[in-house]
Parts: structure tokens; C-alpha cells; sequence
């Protein structure tokens, strides 16, 4: 069945905000965007239906098809209006365009070589036998030009493992992390990175020339005004490389803005429970579940405006 040009008009709006949304970098004032763009027309809540059943259609919520797609689409102001149309129908399973569209766009220069989803974790194998596990919203670059690979972390979290008798660096816009046997993650922060040693040693170096080396329990950040002071690891500070949030007398705000994280939309927590302690391990691929959680165990009650905007307040 044809699509009339207001419904194609409203696929790719869907894309955009879509893709915005589970970028991981949405702020409250996009959200309340997107919540009237949604109640204004009948056809807009057609279109965010059909991107909600393709996700769920998918063997992953964000898998490469959605994802570029998706991305594709968000990017008008990079590409042609056909091509937002060909996403847009592409996003629908549309057998016009078919296979050979969807290759097209595989080649687009829009995305990282690797990323992950909101909430989604990926592994990757480097031809050195290092591992890079992606975290929550994270995108990297990789480069296996040279015997010692290298990734540039473009976004987000990764822990890297390197096997024995090798060496791996990772790239960041505040320096570079180079180890040979190790494991440690490497997170960017709103402006600074921040390195976290498990096992053996990593060195961070600097555009300056400054250069600092940890061990294993230590952590640091930096950026082009320096290091910050060397600390001790937190206690299980690696749990999210095995799927988990373990915390431990946390304040509840502190714990929220870890969890939303992991979490498509705005979450916060009000001011008023703010202070409230929370200990216990999570899983994080059941969200939902964890404020579910919450509500059992400490005088709280979760108020959801949407799926993409969640407060937790008291009961």
C-alpha cells in the first residue's frame, strides 16, 4: 500500500526523534518536544507506532538495521530528502527499496564503526586476541592497520582486555591509554576521560607530553589540563561488565543517574528522596524491574509521564 506524503513526513520525523531519543544524550527539554510533537496529529502517533514495532520485530533493540535506518534519517540536514524517505520506508520493512536500499546505506559515513544501543552491551575481538566490550551508548573506531591495534572511544564506555605478550591503545579527544597484559576501561566524561585499572598496568598520556601510569585498583582522570588525583577503585566498579549495578549505602539520586544510563529517556529523581540510601545488586537489562524494586524497598513510588520520562518520587 502507497504511504501518503503526510505519513512519509511523519516516518521521518519518527526517525528523528527516534534516533534522539536513545542517543543517550537527550536533555528534559527534547523530550517535552518530542511528547507535543506526538499529541499533535494522529499520523505522528501512526509513525512512532511503526519504529515501537520494528524495535520489538528485532532480534535486538538496536539492531544494525534499525539503527541505521534510524540514524540515516535523524541526519536530514547530511542527506538528500529521497534518502530520508528511502529510511523512512526502509524502517517500515518497505519491499520497494528491499535489500539494495539497506546496503546503500551500510556504507553511509554517519555512525562509528561499532556502537552500542542505550541499555545494550557489545563484544568485539580484536586480531590480536584483545577484547573491547562495549558499554551502555558507546561508539568506537577501530584500527588494525598496525600490529598494536588501536580504538578511538568516540563515545561512551569500554573495558579492554589485553592477552599476554600483546598491546593494545585506546584513543580518546583527552589522551591516549596504551597497555600491554592488563584490563581496564576507559569512560568519557562531559570533559574529562576517566581510566580504571583491574589488572596489571595502563599508561595515559597526554597532547602536553604529561604521562601518568596505573595499577591495578587505581583510577584517574584526565584531560588537556592534567591528571586528577590517583584514587583507590570502588568496590565492584567492574560490575557492569558482567551485566550488574552493585552498590552499596549509595544515595538513591547517585544511584538513578547511574541506572539511567542503561535506560532510553529521561530519568531522574526528586529532590525529596534524594537523600534516601540504597544497597543490592541489579541486573541491567530488566530497568523496568529495578524501579519496580525500588518501590519495595524504600518509601518511593515511580511516576511515569511516558516510557522516556520516569521520576521517581515519595510514596
Amino acid at each position: 500500500m502507497a504511504l501518503s506524503t503526510e505519513q512519509l513526513a511523519a516516518l521521518r520525523q519518527a526517525a528523528h526523534w527516534y534516533s534522539q531519543l536513545n542517543s543517550g544524550e537527550a536533555q528534559p527539554s527534547e523530550y517535552s518536544a518530542w511528547q507535543a510533537w506526538l499529541n499533535a496529529a494522529p499520523v505522528n502517533s501512526w509513525a512512532w507506532q511503526q519504529a515501537e514495532r520494528l524495535q520489538t520485530r528485532m532480534s535486538t533493540p538496536h539492531a544494525p538495521a534499525t539503527t541505521r535506518v534510524l540514524a540515516v534519517a535523524a541526519h536530514g540536514r547530511h542527506a538528500s530528502r529521497r534518502r530520508v524517505v528511502k529510511a523512512g520506508l526502509v524502517l517500515l520493512g518497505g519491499s520497494a527499496l528491499g535489500l539494495g536500499s539497506y546496503r546503500e546505506m551500510q556504507h553511509a559515513p554517519l555512525l562509528p564503526d561499532v556502537r552500542s544501543g542505550v541499555g545494550e552491551q557489545r563484544w568485539l575481538t580484536l586480531k590480536n586476541g584483545s577484547t573491547v566490550l562495549l558499554n551502555t551508548a558507546s561508539s568506537v573506531d577501530i584500527d588494525e592497520t598496525r600490529e598494536q591495534p588501536s580504538v578511538r572511544l568516540r563515545q561512551g564506555e569500554i573495558m579492554v582486555e589485553v592477552p599476554a605478550q600483546q598491546r593494545c591503545s585506546v584513543v580518546t579527544q583527552h589522551g591516549s591509554v596504551e597497555a600491554g597484559h592488563s584490563r581496564f576501561s576507559v569512560r568519557l566524561l562531559d570533559d574529562a576521560g576517566k581510566l580504571e585499572v583491574f589488572g596489571q598496568q595502563a599508561r595515559v598520556a597526554l597532547a602536553s607530553g604529561q604521562a601518568m601510569a596505573l595499577n591495578s585498583g587505581q583510577t584517574c582522570q584526565f584531560n588537556g589540563q592534567g591528571f586528577s588525583a590517583v584514587q583507590a577503585l570502588a568496590s565492584a566498579a567492574d560490575a557492569w561488565s558482567r551485566g550488574l549495578l552493585i552498590v552499596n549505602d549509595q544515595r538513591l539520586d547517585t544511584f538513578i543517574n547511574d541506572l539511567a544510563r542503561y535506560r532510553p529517556g529521561w530519568l531522574r529523581c526528586a529532590p525529596s528522596v534524594a537523600g534516601l540510601r540504597i544497597s543490592g545488586t541489579f541486573r541491567l537489562n530488566d530497568t523496568d524491574q529495578i524501579l519496580r524494586a525500588l518501590t519495595t524497598s524504600l518509601p518511593v513510588q515511580v511516576q511515569a509521564r511516558t516510557r522516556y520520562w520516569v521520576t521517581v518520587t515519595a510514596a
